[in-house]
C-alpha cells in the first residue's frame, strides 16, 4: 500500500512538473522548428488556423478605430470593405512558419519575402537559435502563458500560448505594444 502511495505521488508530481514546464518545453520546439526551418514541427506547436483568425480581428480592429478617428465619406466606407480583403489576404500569406520566424526575429516580415538574396546569411542560423534571446516569459493564467519579444523602439510582441489538455500551442500574437 505504501509503495502504491508513493507511485502515485510520484506520477502526480512528474505530470504537475510536466504541465508546468508546458510552455517552456513549446517554446524550446517552436525556437527550434523556425530553426530548422521544420513547418510540420511548428504546425504541431502552432495553432495557424486560430493565430490568423485573431491576428485578423486585431488588424480589422485597428483599422476601424483609425477610420473612425478620420473624416467619413463615401470613399472610406467603400475602401473599408477592401482594406478588410487586403487584411485577410496579407494574414493569409505571412502568417506561415517562414513569416513567424521573420517576426519573431524582429524583422519586417514583408521585406524579407521579397528580398533579393535568396541565400541564407552565414548568422542566420545562430540568430534562429536565439529568437527568444530577449524575451520575458510570464503565466498570465493557468491556461495561457505569454512570451515578450522587444522589437525596435518601445514596443513589444506579445506571443500567447493556451494549454489545450496537456499540451501548449501557439494561439495569438498581440502586435506591437507599447512596453510600460
Amino acid at each position: 500500500m505504501k509503495k502504491l502511495f508513493i507511485l502515485v505521488v510520484v506520477l502526480l508530481l512528474s505530470l504537475g512538473g510536466y504541465i508546468v514546464a508546458g510552455p517552456y518545453i513549446t517554446v524550446s520546439a517552436i525556437q527550434s522548428g523556425i530553426a530548422e526551418n521544420n513547418p510540420e514541427k511548428l504546425e504541431r506547436y502552432i495553432d495557424f488556423i486560430e493565430l490568423r483568425k485573431n491576428i485578423k480581428a486585431q488588424l480589422i480592429a485597428k483599422m476601424e478605430e483609425s477610420d473612425r478617428e478620420s473624416e467619413k465619406n463615401i470613399f472610406s466606407s467603400l475602401m473599408s470593405g477592401i482594406k478588410a480583403k487586403l487584411v485577410e489576404s496579407m494574414v493569409e500569406s505571412l502568417i506561415t512558419p517562414k513569416g513567424l520566424a521573420n517576426l519573431v526575429e524582429g524583422r519586417n516580415a514583408v521585406k524579407s519575402l521579397t528580398a533579393d538574396d535568396p541565400t541564407p546569411k552565414q548568422n542566420e542560423a545562430e540568430e534562429k537559435e536565439n529568437i527568444f534571446k530577449d524575451a520575458r516569459f510570464t503565466y498570465d493564467s493557468v491556461d495561457s502563458f505569454s512570451i515578450r519579444v522587444p522589437t525596435e523602439g518601445n514596443e513589444e510582441i506579445r506571443f500567447v500560448l493556451q494549454r489545450q489538455g496537456i499540451s501548449w500551442k501557439l494561439v495569438n500574437l498581440i502586435l506591437n505594444q507599447n512596453v510600460n
